[in-house]
């Protein structure tokens, strides 16, 4: 986004998202965050206060071998907590980030219903798309 003044932040409450680098690179079972306002398990209600969950970035080969091939490209990230399940982003939090080490590294995309155990969750990898989001903001 760009204003033709800045932005006067009151407090630390809100900030801008600090975002990666292009060569920014998560180690298969980094810890990272996801956090959100969708439901807390599948088929629930939307979630009355934001929340957050801690996760684990999976293997790009696992992941793409548990979603069948060739649906996870370069461009995605997976996270869960793999053959446990219990902890994912959910309907509702699409778009929403995960982050690691306060850096917006994903963008919640899709997963195969909530917290699956065999399943991530897959984002968009933030580092992909890091000179898009310089030049247009």
């Amino acid at each position: 986004m760009r204003t033709s003044s800045n932005i006067n932040y009151v407090n630390n409450a809100v900030q801008p998202a600090r975002i990666p680098g292009s060569n920014y690179n998560l180690g298969d079972n980094q810890v990272v965050w996801a956090a959100g306002w969708g439901v807390t398990r599948f088929g629930g209600s939307l979630s009355e206060q934001l929340r957050h969950v801690q996760v684990w970035v999976v293997n790009q080969s696992v992941c793409r071998s548990r979603y069948g091939g060739n649906t996870i490209t370069n461009n995605m990230l997976c996270a869960g907590w793999l053959d446990v399940g219990g902890r994912d982003s959910c309907t509702g939090d699409s778009g929403g980030p995960l982050y690691h080490n306060n850096v917006v590294v994903g963008v919640s995309s899709f997963g195969n219903n909530c917290g699956h155990a065999r399943y991530p969750g897959v984002y968009a990898r933030v580092s992909r798309y890091t000179s898009w989001i310089q030049s247009n903001s």
